[in-house]
């Protein structure tokens, strides 16, 4: 799933007839002092009128409701399309009546106040309404002419005839970046009657990734996006290469498709995914690309319900289907300008769409033909997962110098619960099966001193080769060999617990047991002495769904869970266990360091930071060895939300520093270490960086940030006594209320 993942700048492509990309004021507006705070802008269109060339009546309010009246010539874009029927085998679409020739193409276009773009007339009224007379005539041919070479990406002829019986729609763009991003979008039937419902995909959809989807400096609406983004806009191939179509059905299906094991056979075969100079040839999607419902919903009363939502198994087509299953080719040959296509289409030659859904079409066949069934392979798992809950029902002997017993039971929660015999069930006796116990302390900040594990990892039993039978039928129960030692000062004497593992099961072929099957993972905190102190939560899983749908790691063994992954991913951790070595002396990975940190609140913010250098945040990006000794650079990372948005993952107010993070050396927290030292299973000779500064260093890496950091109290690779005895500062100014608290800072909402 790692590597650089869909950003909302990833869609800054080379297509110029909207207007290119480029943020930043290009404009030429201003900010009225008055009016610069706003944080939001609503734009409503109001009225249609196309006696003569198009007119339209609109407002501006901010999301306070009080009019805007800033908006100049410069600040506003507009364009205007017709929604095509279905017709002659090809799909319903949009098709823009502003155009403009570039580079051999044609593609879809707007009125801006820019050379080279045609403008009508903006009067401003003052009171936050407007009018725009447009400079085009769409219902006049002869003076609405299509350039050069009138076609789409196949060649196929445009049409950019006045069709008055077709739904119609209006966009308008806000494209001064001095002010909030905003789009004010419009449908009507100039005809009378009802009008379309064309939405393939609701922008929430987007959103809940992308925070706000933006492309080109200022869209940041799909709805927008669709009246350029069609079959009548594209780059022309060069090099005797491939034209390149930018319809969302195609461009955005090829950005995603590389994830959950599958990337474009274009790519693989050699012929980068590329529009113009941006190559996506790397974009990751954060989660298996056969979800197909993650971005399309057709269920009615859903969130982000359109009225085409269903589209993607109800209405198949060449574009769609080809655009990821880029080697399969439809017609009689393979296209010369792309060998990559190997494969015929099985169903035989296809001019057109009209007999798509025949074959595909949902419930049309019961296996593989029917996208609805080909695609469900990622849902078809989840349903298999569904059928096993782990349980940790108890822990005792839990006392300082005793050996814990955990007893615990895998049951079926789709059928009351039932217990699996995990020494007979397929599930567990099949090979690639694993189930495994971890005990870890303590619970104020976990860091499993004296386990008996290297590199502050946990005490680790594995159940299916040391569980015997407890004594309810259907539990389990395992010791551990290393007792629980004293806690350190200031830590709660409390252990954590864990369950995790990955079942096999029979999705792909009924009766094999080849699948692994992502297990939701399971912990519980124990009392060592006295009452139970549960570890802080800082993470909402629910949160990391919405991106990672399935969160599962380590090959399907750990889901689900950041209360389990935390009890490896401590502070004391690094990957020194998988960094090259010699004769047990650690000789520097392909970052140049001898190890790199894997404690959950470094690494994690580390990773999503991750672009380095060019764009991203970060200056370097983080490398860390995994299983087997292989290097995961995350330099490439691109997170596809706001970075500063902490509530993005973190539970309600988890993120500011109050509570354990206002006296940090007194308050349990463990340091961080950066080195472990001579001794990979004893702390004492570790060198550690202090508490907030390893969090904040994890993302804000640069010598300056980590020279501001140090005059106000933080250490970085320092001995464990010195580090432990230092004084940070950080939330003086950044706790919260301060004046550079970080919720203020970030400009959470």
């Amino acid at each position: 799933m790692w590597g650089r993942i869909v950003a909302a700048g990833a869609l800054a492509l080379a297509l110029t007839g909207c207007g290119g990309g480029g943020g930043g004021t290009d404009s030429g507006g201003t900010t009225p002092p008055a009016e610069a705070a706003v944080s939001g802008l609503i734009i409503t269109v109001t009225g249609v009128d196309l006696a003569n060339t198009p007119v339209i009546e609109f407002t501006v309010k901010t999301d306070a409701d009080a009019a805007f009246t800033a908006l100049g010539a410069a600040d506003l874009r507009f364009n205007i399309a017709k929604w095509m029927p279905a017709i002659d085998g090809s799909g319903a679409h949009w098709q823009n009546y502003i155009n403009r020739a570039s580079g051999g193409a044609v593609q879809g276009s707007q009125e801006r106040l820019r050379a080279g773009y045609a403008f009508g007339t903006l009067v401003n009224h003052g009171d936050g309404s407007y009018t725009y007379t447009f400079a085009t005539d769409i219902k006049d041919a002869a003076a609405n002419v299509c350039p050069a070479p009138c076609t789409d990406a196949e060649g196929k002829a445009l049409d950019i005839s006045y069709a008055p019986t077709l739904t119609h729609r209006v966009a308008i763009q806000q494209g001064n970046s001095a002010y909030p991003k905003a789009s004010g979008i419009y449908d009507f039937l100039p005809a009378g009657g009802i009008v379309a419902q064309p939405d393939v995909v609701a922008n929430a959809t987007c959103n809940s990734c992308h925070t706000q989807l933006s492309a080109h400096g200022t869209r940041v609406d799909v709805r927008l996006c669709a009246t350029c983004h069609n079959p009548g806009s594209w780059v022309a191939g060069t090099g005797g290469g491939a034209n390149v179509t930018v319809d969302l059905k195609a461009m955005i299906h090829r950005i995603h498709y590389n994830n959950g094991g599958l990337q474009l056979p274009s790519v693989i075969a050699g012929t980068p995914n590329a529009i113009g100079s941006h190559d996506f040839s790397t974009v990751v999607f954060t989660q298996d690309v056969r979800n197909c419902t993650r971005c399309h919903d057709g269920t009615l009363g859903a969130s982000n319900f359109t009225a085409l939502g269903d589209h993607w198994k109800t209405t198949p087509s060449i574009t769609a289907c080809g655009s990821c299953h880029d080697n399969v080719y439809f017609g009689t040959t393979p296209d010369a300008t792309k060998p990559y296509q190997t494969i015929a289409h099985s169903g035989g030659v296809q001019g057109d769409d009209s007999r798509c859904a025949l074959c595909h079409g949902a419930g049309r066949y019961t296996d593989a033909k029917d996208i609805a069934i080909a695609h469900n392979f990622p849902a078809r798992l989840k349903a298999a997962a569904a059928k096993y809950r782990f349980n940790i029902i108890s822990a005792t002997a839990t006392g300082v110098g005793e050996l814990p017993v955990v007893t615990f039971s895998v049951t079926d929660p789709t059928n009351g619960d039932a217990p699996y015999d995990i020494a007979s069930a397929a599930g567990f006796t099949s090979a690639g099966a694993s189930l495994g116990i971890k005990i870890g302390w303590s619970t104020t900040d976990i860091g499993n001193h004296a386990s008996g594990a290297k590199y502050g990892q946990p005490v680790s039993i594995n159940a299916l080769t040391t569980a015997v039978a407890g004594a309810v039928p259907g539990t389990y129960t395992v010791a551990a060999a290393v007792p629980v030692p004293a806690m350190l000062p200031g830590q709660a004497a409390s252990l954590r617990v864990t369950m995790d593992g990955r079942v096999m099961g029979d999705v792909t072929t009924a009766g094999t047991f080849t699948d692994r099957l992502a297990v939701k993972s399971a912990f519980k905190d124990f009392a060592i002495a006295g009452a139970v102190a549960p570890r802080r939560t800082v993470v909402d899983m629910a949160k990391c769904a919405v991106c990672h749908d399935t969160l599962s790691l380590h090959g399907g063994n750990r889901t689900n869970e950041p209360g389990v992954c935390v009890v490896c991913h401590n502070p004391n951790a690094t990957d020194a266990s998988q960094r090259p070595a010699t004769a047990g002396v650690l000789t520097g990975g392909v970052d140049g360091k001898l190890e790199e940190s894997i404690d959950f609140r470094t690494m994690i913010h580390a990773i999503h930071a991750g672009e380095a250098a060019n764009g991203g945040f970060r200056e370097k990006g983080i490398t860390v060895y995994g299983y087997g000794g292989r290097a995961v650079s995350f330099a490439e990372v691109v997170f596809p939300g706001n970075l500063a948005n902490c509530t993005a993952c973190h539970t309600a107010t988890s993120y500011q520093l109050g509570g354990q993070w206002v006296n940090t050396g007194s308050s349990g927290l463990l340091t961080t270490t950066s080195s472990t030292g001579a001794l990979p299973d004893d702390a004492a000779d570790d060198l550690k960086t202090t508490w907030t500064a390893a969090v904040c260093a994890s993302c804000h890496d640069s010598s300056d940030a980590a020279h501001h950091m140090v005059i106000n109290g933080a250490l970085f690779n320092q001995t464990l006594p010195v580090a432990s005895a230092q004084v940070e500062k950080c939330s003086t100014c950044h706790g919260v209320g301060g004046d550079f608290d970080v919720k203020k800072v970030h400009g959470v909402k």
